[in-house]
């Protein structure tokens, strides 16, 4: 393990963590959404230091793009948060936390940004891949229809659930507002 990944890893790992934690205190549950989302990209780029790309693929394209985004959906459809008492707006604004969270901001886009950079730096120089099957296409499709068929089906059969969920819980709110 050379220096780079060591300090990629810590770099991630505290991406993740600091995002994580914007998760939780956060009270508007947009911005709570978008951290949750940095918070995925990070744990993607820890499964890439790992060597598991496809891993990291479907964290980015299954949890950071639909899910958030189905999240996202329901946050705005719900209209959670829509309309903030006008006294909190005001104390926020004049408070000094709205400059930290600004502060915080451009921390974690610099952050990103070097990030960003030194992944495209170590890019360059890696050697042609080996023949290793952990984190690959075959190795999960195997673990999938083999051993963990039975989990498999079933998390999507929740998934399947919270959908659902999701519709009535809509289709509630619209009869409420006619």
């Amino acid at each position: 393990m050379n220096y780079l990944e060591v300090i990629l890893f810590y770099l991630f790992s505290l991406t993740a963590i600091a995002s994580a934690l914007m998760v939780v205190t956060n009270r508007r549950p947009t911005y709570g959404v978008l951290a949750l989302t940095i918070t995925m990209l990070a744990l993607s780029a820890l499964f890439v230091l790992l060597e598991a790309y496809f891993v990291a693929a479907i964290q980015i394209l299954i949890y950071a793009g639909a899910i958030l985004v189905l999240f996202l959906f329901v946050i705005m459809l719900l209209g959670i948060g829509d309309e903030p008492n006008r006294e909190t707006v005001l104390s926020h604004k004049r408070s000094s936390q709205s400059n930290l969270s600004k502060m915080m901001n451009m921390f974690f886009l610099l952050v990103l940004l070097s990030e960003l950079m030194i992944v495209i730096l170590a890019m360059q120089d890696l050697p042609s891949p080996q023949r290793d099957l952990s984190g690959t296409v075959e190795a999960i499709g195997e673990a999938l229809f083999g051993p963990y068929l039975l989990p498999f089906e079933l998390v999507s059969g929740i998934l399947l659930i919270g959908i659902f969920g999701v519709v009535n819980l809509a289709q509630l709110e619209l009869k409420k507002r006619q």
